[in-house]
């Protein structure tokens, strides 16, 4: 069941955020997603249109929306990758709204293959200083169903 994110819920998504990111980007050191831990709880979290996957009482991922329409975060717990919880999570806030855009490290190929599978098209890169890593900007608009743009190396 997907439902709207209760303040109860904030630890155990700040714990799969980390555990996700740490095991998602072997690239960037451990302690850069420690760093911004508080940040991301404290500041960003509480800005965001969160929603959470909880099946058998457990939350087993989340989606953060910013902004409208930037999907700030998606993780699914490490424990339950790969059972399609992500894609569920993904065609929700799809259903809500018209148009999604995002953030994803070039290195980090399967995710870019996820969202590519779900859609979504590489707009533009960057790099991000503070990562010290190239970043892709991908969006997805409701109805759209061109080819992809198979920048990501």
């Amino acid at each position: 069941m997907i439902r709207k994110a209760k303040a109860a819920d904030i630890d155990k998504i700040m714990q799969i955020w980390l555990d996700a990111n740490i095991k998602a980007h072997s690239f960037i050191a451990p302690v850069y997603w420690q760093k911004h831990f508080d940040d991301v709880k404290n500041n960003y979290l509480p800005q965001a249109e969160t929603f959470v996957y909880e099946d058998k009482h457990q939350l087993k991922g989340f989606i953060s929306i910013l902004l409208d329409n930037f999907v700030g975060a998606l993780f699914v717990d490490t424990r339950y990758q790969r059972q399609n919880i992500g894609t569920k999570l993904l065609d929700y806030a799809r259903k809500q709204k018209s148009s999604l855009n995002l953030k994803v490290y070039a290195l980090n190929q399967p995710a870019i293959k996820f969202y590519q599978k779900n859609d979504f098209k590489i707009l533009a890169e960057k790099y991000d200083e503070t990562a010290q890593s190239k970043e892709l900007i991908m969006g997805w608009m409701k109805g759209c169903k061109t080819p992809h743009l198979n920048k990501a190396s």
